[in-house]
């Protein structure tokens, strides 16, 4: 979590705390084509709004003031469940003149934000975090304004539609839908000092009631300072159109590339993600989908300790599918911007204990007709074959301070390979025998893994071997 600090130069104070938020959800949802308030309209399980609130939860915001118009009692209902659901305090006030113009929103929060700096969004903006982290870095100074700029483009939907931004001289110097010139896009995410009410107030006077208008007014004076995010993701869901393109980029997000192992990144991941699709229109959390493919990882062991060929084709096949489905819990945690460490906990933990399950029963059902302490070794040395690659990954990651390399290697040690041998072990009948191939496997990464690490750490240090 990034908490908001100001260094001493440039007028700036000392802040030990984050900034408050003031998010613009005044509009209807008329160009999005939803029966309601803009903000409210559905995006893989929430809402818009909530989607930037938690955005900023993300960077450590705790307050918002959210500017409301358009269905206001409707938007207040919503806001007061998230509040809750977020343990955030959200404050909420009118726009009277909202359907003037942003710029009349924005205004609007001038006596609940009185004093202090604050981020300024818009709820129908889809912001990679690192966007709003990136304004924190180097925060404005007294009067000035920060806008996140994108010189890129790539993430921009609608080039037509967009803002563009000119800037010279590490300043905004013009802001405009129709600039002729421009080398940037306007993200819509700004980091202000209350100046930025008094330059609206001056562009209202002279009838122009767009935040652009504002800003423009501040640009004039060199007071707004754009801050490069080229490369961050972001969106401007304002159409049915991007409403359906933040849908894919959403989804496509949770393709890892190369960071899988060949069976997720090839079967389970296709799978997966079709399922989540789904999911997250749910109120199924992470966790509860973790816990859901241990469950089906004991009931496969349930099979294979009873034995027969029958039990493991089921227990086979229910392998599988708690494979595909572990996958989902990170998956619809990422597209509901719900990743804790204490879900990453749970899964790697239930994750060895399922592992385990399914070792003493394979093992329980081949000792039935083939007594003796053999067996039970073969488990012991599998089922510490699949705790320690997991393990000596991690501790390579913390000794050399950085992750193990993303190669053949790498992507061939994770669980998914194995979960699928032990399958097709117990659907041919054989599982018994994958679960030993597995698990000297699994040994043979664990030595492949000890000595790389052992030849980085002499390269580093230059002693002799």
């Amino acid at each position: 979590m990034t908490w908001w600090r100001c260094s001493i130069r440039r007028q700036r104070s000392v802040c030990a705390e984050p900034p408050p938020a003031v998010i613009l959800a005044a509009g209807n949802g008329a160009r999005l084509g939803v029966k309601m308030s803009k903000p409210l309209a559905p995006l893989l399980g929430q809402s818009l709004i909530e989607r930037s609130l938690r955005t900023c939860v993300t960077v450590g915001v705790r307050q918002f003031v959210v500017v409301v118009g358009q269905l206001e009692e409707e938007v207040r209902a919503h806001l007061g469940m998230l509040a809750e659901r977020l343990g955030v305090s959200i404050e909420c006030v009118r726009a009277e003149r909202w359907f003037l113009g942003n710029g009349a929103s924005t205004l609007a929060a001038a006596n609940e934000i009185g004093n202090r700096s604050f981020f300024l969004l818009m709820a129908d903006h889809l912001l990679d975090p690192e966007i709003l982290s990136n304004l924190l870095v180097d925060p404005p100074a007294t009067g000035e304004v920060c806008l996140a700029v994108d010189h890129g483009g790539q993430q921009v939907f609608d080039l037509d539609d967009a803002t563009k931004v000119r800037c010279v001289n590490g300043r905004l110097e013009g802001i405009g839908k129709d600039l002729d010139e421009w080398d940037g896009i306007d993200t819509g995410a700004f980091l202000c000092t209350p100046a930025i009410f008094a330059a609206l107030e001056k562009a209202q006077d002279a009838g122009r009631y767009f935040l652009s208008h504002g800003i423009a007014e501040l640009a004039s004076g060199g007071l707004v300072r754009p801050v490069d995010v080229t490369g961050y993701r972001w969106l401007d869901v304002d159409t049915p159109e991007a409403l359906a393109e933040a849908e894919r980029r959403l989804l496509a997000s949770l393709d890892k590339g190369r960071q899988d192992g060949f069976i997720s990144r090839w079967i389970n991941r296709p799978l997966s993600t079709r399922l989540s699709k789904y999911l997250v229109r749910t109120d199924v959390t992470p966790n509860q989908i973790t816990v859901s493919s241990f469950l089906i990882c004991l009931a496969a062991s349930a099979l294979l300790a009873l034995g027969g060929y029958a039990a493991g084709v089921v227990a086979g096949v229910l392998i599988v599918a708690a494979s595909v489905i572990d996958g989902c819990d990170g998956e619809v945690a990422r597209l509901k911007a719900m990743v804790t460490a204490r879900g990453a906990w749970l899964d790697t933990m239930l994750d060895r204990y399922a592992d385990l399950a399914i070792t003493v029963a394979i093992v329980t059902a081949y000792a039935k007709h083939f007594p003796g302490a053999l067996p039970w070794l073969a488990g012991m040395v599998a089922v510490s074959g699949f705790i320690l690659v997991s393990y000596v990954t991690k501790e390579f990651t913390l000794r050399h301070e950085s992750a193990y390399p993303n190669d053949i290697l790498d992507r061939v040690k994770h669980r998914d390979l194995r979960l699928l041998v032990l399958s097709v072990g117990a659907v041919t009948g054989f599982p018994f025998q994958a679960l030993v191939l597995t698990g000297v496997f699994s040994h043979a990464l664990v030595v492949s893994i000890m000595v790389r690490g052992w030849r980085r750490s002499l390269a580093l240090t230059g002693a002799p071997g």
